[in-house]
């Protein structure tokens, strides 16, 4: 019996709490990786927001999958000082939400520069991160994502053959965007994957699509994934907007059905879809 574990970024259903615990509730998710909500970038609220976010999640039945932080989403040439303030952030919202996971990234690269003269003081960075989440009990998960050090499955493979406890949210589509091909990065990557972020691409319209629609081959990743004991999250991504005569509710909904539909096509796991 496999443990689908869904979580998502329900700040695409909506932007206050009520909409994505709507949005959760209705789809069956019961986990959440939360980044922006009333209007507000998750590591911008205080303590008492943060206690009161957890309260009314929790009165909801959902709990928190990860941070889905923006640090490292900044060049690499600004201040790390900065960096390692809005991580404290990040780690304290953690805490208090009860999350095992910060989702980050490895900074920004110079437009048209060699990304790999950047790649020591990537790696200081990340060290610095990762050892300072470890001594809070927490996990630096780093997403491969455009523009930034890890853009490509060799520069993802560079840091974490030199980072220890470093882990991966693997995401398919953006994978796509920097045309690597999802399934070869799976196989150099597979045994840093600890988190995945649903969303698979197409490359003639170049977009996101919903899961199974596109060419990540996550059917075939999530097969062997939990073949080999995978019990992690499945954090779903939508990012529909060229679906427009659908409302952000419907996209969600189109999102979450397609990811139960391919589990139910590769794992005839028996997932029931929504209404749209």
């Amino acid at each position: 019996m496999y443990n689908f574990k869904f979580s998502a970024f329900a700040d695409e259903a909506g932007k206050s709490a009520d909409e994505q615990i709507k949005a959760l509730g209705v789809n069956g998710i019961h986990y959440i990786e939360v980044r922006n909500i009333e209007g507000k970038n998750i590591l911008d609220l205080d303590d008492e927001e943060l206690k009161a976010l957890k309260k009314k999640f929790d009165s909801g039945g959902i709990k928190f999958s990860a941070i889905g932080s923006p640090i490292g989403k900044s060049p690499i040439e600004e201040s790390f000082g900065d960096v390692k303030t809005a991580f404290e952030r990040a780690l304290r919202a953690a805490e208090i939400l009860d999350a095992k996971y910060i989702r980050a990234f490895s900074f920004f690269m110079p437009k048209d520069a060699d990304p790999m003269k950047y790649a020591d003081e990537v790696i200081r960075r990340l060290t610095e991160l990762v050892k300072i989440a470890s001594q809070r009990g927490k996990k630096y998960a780093l997403e491969n994502e455009s523009r930034i050090f890890t853009d490509i499955p060799e520069r993802c493979a560079y840091v974490f053959e030199r980072v220890p406890g470093l882990c991966l949210a693997f995401d398919p589509g953006n994978f796509i965007m920097n045309d690597a091909d999802p399934l070869k990065a799976w196989k150099l990557l597979k045994k840093w994957v600890e988190y995945f972020h649903i969303k698979d691409g197409s490359s003639n319209p170049r977009r996101f699509v919903p899961a199974g629609e596109g060419i990540g081959s996550i059917s075939e990743i999530l097969k062997e994934a939990y073949s080999a004991g995978f019990d992690g999250f499945l954090s779903i991504e939508p990012h529909l907007g060229y679906l427009e005569n659908l409302n952000d509710q419907q996209r969600f909904a189109t999102a979450a059905n397609a990811l139960k539909k391919l589990l139910n096509q590769t794992f005839n796991a028996g997932l029931k879809s929504v209404e749209i």
